[in-house]
């Protein structure tokens, strides 16, 4: 596996939503929930960053990212943001 990705074994499964600012788009939610586990994470050769999901998965460019933010199910927090 190379450093550039990531795959289930590499990731923990809560329960919670990725909310990112996108640039020209606005906000875009992502759920990772028991039905929905994000299975694996990518840095493309492009750039782009490919999230997988069991349902599906995303192309992101990062360089149109203004926030990241991370909301548990499980915890009664306001979120990791970054």
């Amino acid at each position: 596996m190379s450093a550039n990705h990531f795959n289930e074994a590499t990731l923990s499964h809560p329960a919670g939503a990725i909310y990112l600012a996108v640039s020209n788009i606005g906000q875009v939610g992502l759920a990772i929930n028991e039905n929905s586990k994000l299975t694996g994470v990518e840095v493309r050769p492009d750039g782009l960053v490919r999230l997988e999901r069991e349902t599906g998965w995303t192309v992101i460019n990062p360089s149109e990212v203004m926030a990241v933010a991370w909301r548990s199910d499980t915890e009664q927090t306001e979120g990791q943001f970054l």
